[in-house]
């Protein structure tokens, strides 16, 4: 039975506001609650129809969530370009890099071709006065291991080609297995009372790479054993 309703009527204001928000939800929330948005979405958009608004309303419900969400979307992106580095490790090393900006008794800003130039002691970490690097990536960044003359070799970055099997290792570990790299993303914030900005990445095999991926809070927040070496190292600093 077809609802007789005026064309401005509740229903068809509740499913325009429940399309709206169901289609912008995306911005607020995250995994399987985003099907929860579309969800609302379409309940809303079957309350439009409902409704037995014109057929212009319809169109306006339909279209009006997408050209805010296009809005939305334009006003918040990062439209800033990361700027690609230069990761030099120590030849050997696996493990987590960690690359800690902004700090003023950092390395001197050091640039190769117009990149970055991180250079990572034994342990894996880099203390630079570069500023925080976020962005869009369009130069992926390059690493390699390098030796005490300086010479370099390259290490291939899994998340940039995506595939091992149509790699060929330059570097493998005692047991044989594949050396690779995966690049990691900026992340900032603060661990307790210290500030950190941070750049990473991880250097070794596939499965170390994914015990990293399970034990580390990385990309989402900051793990706690960096605050105090960072809080070591401003000591020295000062």
């Amino acid at each position: 039975m077809r609802l007789e309703l005026s064309t401005w009527n509740v229903l068809y204001l509740l499913g325009l506001l429940l399309a709206i928000g169901g289609c912008n939800s995306v911005f607020l929330l995250e995994g399987n609650l985003i099907y929860g948005g579309i969800l609302i979405y379409g309940f809303g958009q079957v309350l439009v129809w409902l409704s037995g608004t014109t057929t212009f309303n319809k169109m306006i419900a339909f279209l009006l969530p997408a050209v805010i969400f296009m809005s939305v979307y334009s006003i918040t992106r990062d439209d800033r370009v990361r700027e690609p580095a230069i990761w030099l490790i120590e030849e050997g090393y696996t493990g987590p890099l960690y690359v800690f900006l902004n700090e003023k008794c950092g390395a001197e800003k050091e640039v190769e071709q117009e990149k970055r130039v991180y250079r990572m002691d034994h342990q894996g970490r880099c203390f630079s006065q570069f500023e925080a690097n976020s962005g869009v990536v369009f130069t992926p960044s390059e690493f390699y291991y390098t030796d005490r003359t300086g010479y370099r070799v390259h290490l291939q970055d899994l998340r940039e080609y995506g595939d091992s099997t149509r790699l060929k290792p330059v570097w493998r570990d005692s047991t044989g297995q594949p050396i690779f790299v995966y690049s990691g993303e900026g992340v900032k914030g603060r661990i307790g009372e210290t500030k950190v900005v941070l750049e990473y990445a991880f250097v070794g095999t596939y499965r170390e790479y994914l015990e990293f991926v399970r034990s580390s809070p990385l990309k989402d927040s900051l793990p706690n054993v960096l605050g105090p070496i960072v809080e070591a190292f401003r000591v020295k600093c000062e």
